[in-house]
C-alpha cells in the first residue's frame, strides 16, 4: 500500500451513589483475514473502500493512508433503542442501492466485520446481491463470522489497529444465539464472491476473505 493519500468519506430509600459508567470492553485479536483482505488492494492511489460498519476515526484514518475514496454504511446499526426490524437491517439496503449509478462496479474492498450474525438470511442475501454490484472484479471482501453458541446482542464496534489487528469494542453485555453459520453456509451467502481464505481464530470467529468473481459478456 502506498502512503499517504487523503481520503473523502461520503451516526424513600438509601441514597445510591451511582458508580461511574463503565468503559466499553475491548479486546484485541490477531486478524489474518484483514491482513490478507488489504494485501489485494491497489496502491496507485485507485482504491475505493465500502464499510458496512460504524463511522470509526481510527479506521478512516487508516484507510485514508491507501484509499483516497471509502464510502461509510452501518447496514445494522447499534442503537440500543432500536426495534427488532431496524437491527435486522430492514431499510438500509436502499442506501446501498442508492450507489449503483455513481459507484457501480468501482469498489476494490468490501470491509464486512460482523454484519452477516446479525441480519436474516433473506436480508443477508438481498445484501450480498447489492455489494456485489459495487464491486469491481477481484475486489476483496473480508468477514468475521462467530463460531460460538452465543454473541453480544448488538454488532461489536472495530477498531483497526493496524494492517493485521484488529480491537473488538463490545457495545453490550446481553446476549443473544449466534447462528453458528457452517462456511457452507457462508459460500452460499457470498453470492458474486469466491471464498479464497478462510481463518479459524482462538477467540471463536472465522474470518473470510473472498473476491469478486468476473463476469462474462453473455452471447
Amino acid at each position: 500500500m502506498k502512503l499517504p493519500w487523503r481520503s473523502r468519506v461520503e451516526t424513600a430509600s438509601p441514597e445510591v451513589i451511582p458508580s461511574e459508567p463503565a468503559g466499553p470492553v475491548i479486546d484485541i485479536h490477531s486478524s489474518p483475514g484483514l491482513e490478507e483482505a488489504l494485501r489485494g488492494t491497489p496502491d496507485d492511489g485507485s482504491c475505493k473502500v465500502l464499510d458496512l460498519g460504524p463511522s470509526v476515526a481510527d479506521n478512516v484514518e487508516f484507510v485514508s493512508s491507501f484509499a483516497p475514496y471509502q464510502q461509510i454504511i452501518d447496514v445494522v446499526g447499534r442503537d440500543p433503542s432500536a426495534s427488532d426490524v431496524e437491527l435486522s437491517g430492514f431499510g438500509r439496503i436502499s442506501a446501498l442501492q442508492d450507489l449503483f449509478d455513481r459507484h457501480r462496479r468501482s469498489f476494490n474492498l468490501v470491509l464486512m466485520w460482523d454484519v452477516l450474525n446479525y441480519l436474516p438470511m433473506d436480508r443477508a442475501e438481498k445484501l450480498l446481491q447489492s455489494v456485489a454490484e459495487l464491486c469491481l472484479p477481484g475486489a476483496r471482501l473480508h468477514a468475521i463470522v462467530f463460531a460460538t453458541d452465543t454473541m453480544a446482542a448488538m454488532p461489536n464496534r472495530y477498531r483497526i489497529v493496524d494492517s493485521a489487528r484488529l480491537a473488538y469494542e463490545v457495545a453490550t453485555t446481553e446476549q443473544r444465539g449466534a447462528p453458528a453459520l457452517p462456511p457452507a453456509a457462508v459460500e452460499k451467502l457470498l453470492q458474486g464472491f469466491r471464498v479464497e481464505h478462510s481463518f479459524v481464530l482462538q477467540h471463536g470467529v472465522h474470518e473470510y476473505v473472498a473476491s469478486r468473481k468476473r463476469w462474462y459478456p453473455k452471447k
